[in-house]
């Protein structure tokens, strides 16, 4: 056990330490040069982002996955419709108000009050767990059911004003984060286990992928009672002094302490799935006390482990990136900030916390047909291309429906030529990617990159609304690419089977012909 733990804690640090090591490359190289006091407080993140990482994983795989699938499992037992849309609407509400990704991007919406937000987003979540357990007990189509959705999604964005699109997709990558994954992933592979009848891999995910849809739907059907209102970005930010002078502690203090601080923001999003599970377990699973401590332990090393590494993340990760974005838009070309965006794309995703609960768990539903390196890599490099074809919007102002609309197209065309594991680890990744590493170090490069163009083009260009069009809506490119290079993958990995199949077919019927007695 401690030997896992310590390969844990291994696995922590080499996950961070690209992300360290572009950082510093960019600051000895002058590219991007930091202040003494930055580099200190981002060094300090990085050592309690691998202690957080390492310490939530543990807890993950302990407690939070354990509880998933007992709920997945044991609410298929009992036989009854009423109970399975009641207890899995309750579920997606609670899980979605536990994710911290989504008070954050809640708190960035201006002329909204953010619990309205969030609960209408839980409700969504919600109604769609609920959509999606009837679609793996009654083995219904993933690819179809998402078609249909997507198609809704899109009708609905001609009815909006511009401005809420960004947002709205991205609240779909937000929405599955730390703590919302494991949950549903388990659940997903409980619910497919406890199913009569033959029981295919695919079956086992597409859970994440429905709980992304629902939150965009819902913030598009929000969005059309405030047509007439425009969101505006709050850049007062920008114009403030920075980090305090001389202190190291001030940021580390308000980001663990302060109004939205880590130790209570964290507390206030476990204590409702907590609950929600106790109260379950007590009625219908009713565990024995040493197992129920060993989940409740696994609770206390998740909660620690989130402190520290959303701390870290918004002490020294968010304003590294912010300054990251600022400096290289300012840059006479946009080389420089697409080609460091990609790196750092490529790079962030191995800091993921989510990520790493996906990978195992797909190399462990499919026996290890599907390599967790293998998933790994392609949905870091499409991380990359996804921060690179952002920072291009960012610098030249398109539209987001040039990459959206033919990127869905694509991915929905790969689904019909790959087999449905693919497909449903592909929709699931979407969201699994667009975690807090993304949402809080990615997001803020492209935000400081678009405040620093906007302002420097002249008074025509208003930062404010630019930040929303242009710079929000990162995340949903994000959560695109995994959805086509996973895909390719799969296509890949099927053409090589085909050709193997067809070469070993060939060999034997030469051998049969070799046998044939001609007189």
């Amino acid at each position: 056990m401690v030997i896992a733990a310590l390969k844990k804690l291994k696995d922590s640090f080499l996950s961070v330490l690209p992300v360290l090591a572009v950082v510093l490359l960019l600051h000895f190289t002058k590219v991007s040069p930091f202040e003494n006091q930055e580099l200190i407080i981002f060094g300090i993140s990085v050592v309690l982002v691998v202690i957080g990482m390492w310490l939530f994983n543990i807890g993950a795989e302990s407690s939070m996955h354990e509880m998933g699938e007992l709920v997945g499992s044991t609410v298929t037992k009992r036989k009854s419709i009423f109970m399975l849309i009641l207890i899995f609407f309750l579920f997606g509400i609670f899980i979605t108000i536990a994710e911290p990704d989504l008070s954050v991007l809640a708190e960035q919406v201006p002329g909204l009050p953010s619990w309205v937000l969030i609960a209408s987003i839980g409700i969504g979540v919600g109604i769609f767990l609920v959509i999606a357990s009837f679609r793996i007990l009654f083995q219904k189509s993933l690819k179809l059911w998402l078609l249909a959705f997507y198609g809704l999604m899109f009708a609905l964005c001609c009815l909006v004003d511009y401005s809420y699109i960004p947002l709205s997709l991205d609240s779909g990558g937000v929405t599955t984060g730390p703590i919302t994954v494991p949950f549903i992933l388990a659940v997903g592979v409980g619910l497919a286990s406890s199913r009569a009848g033959n029981k295919s891999d695919a079956d086992s995910f597409g859970l994440v992928a429905f709980s992304s849809i629902g939150p965009i739907l819902v913030v598009l059907i929000l969005s059309m009672f405030l047509r007439n209102s425009k969101l505006l970005y709050d850049v007062s930010g920008f114009e403030g002094s920075g980090l305090p002078e001389n202190s190291i502690i001030k940021p580390f203090l308000h980001a663990f302490t302060g109004k939205n601080g880590s130790l209570l923001k964290v507390a206030i999003s476990l204590l409702p799935v907590l609950g929600f599970f106790i109260v379950y377990e007590l009625i219908f699973i009713k565990l024995s006390p040493r197992k129920l401590f060993g989940l409740l332990l696994g609770v206390l090393f998740v909660y620690v482990g989130l402190v520290l590494f959303l701390a870290a993340v918004e002490a020294g990760f968010l304003p590294i990136g912010q300054k990251l974005g600022q400096s290289l838009a300012g840059k006479d070309s946009p080389v420089w900030m697409i080609a460091v965006g990609a790196a750092l794309g490529l790079v962030a995703v191995f800091a993921e916390p989510a990520v790493h609960v996906l990978t195992n768990q797909v190399e462990q539903v499919s026996e290890g047909a599907v390599k967790k390196v293998a998933v790994l890599l392609c949905i870091a490099a499409g991380n990359a291309i996804a921060i690179a074809i952002s920072m291009l919007r960012v610098y030249y102002g398109f539209d987001l429906f040039y990459i959206i609309v033919p990127g869905y197209f694509l991915a929905f065309f790969l689904s019909f030529l790959v087999p449905d594991i693919y497909s449903a680890i592909a929709f699931d990744s979407g969201g699994v990617v667009s975690g807090p590493m993304n949402s809080t170090f990615i997001l803020p490069f492209a935000i400081g990159a678009c405040y620093v163009l906007n302002t420097a083009i002249g008074s025509d260009a208003d930062p404010a609304s630019r930040i929303m069009t242009d710079a929000f809506g990162t995340i949903a490119v994000v959560a695109l690419m995994p959805l086509i290079m996973l895909q390719a993958l799969g296509l890949t990995a099927s053409i090589k089977e085909y050709n193997a199949r067809r070469i070993a077919r060939n060999r034997i019927k030469e051998e049969f012909d070799d046998q044939i007695i001609h007189f």
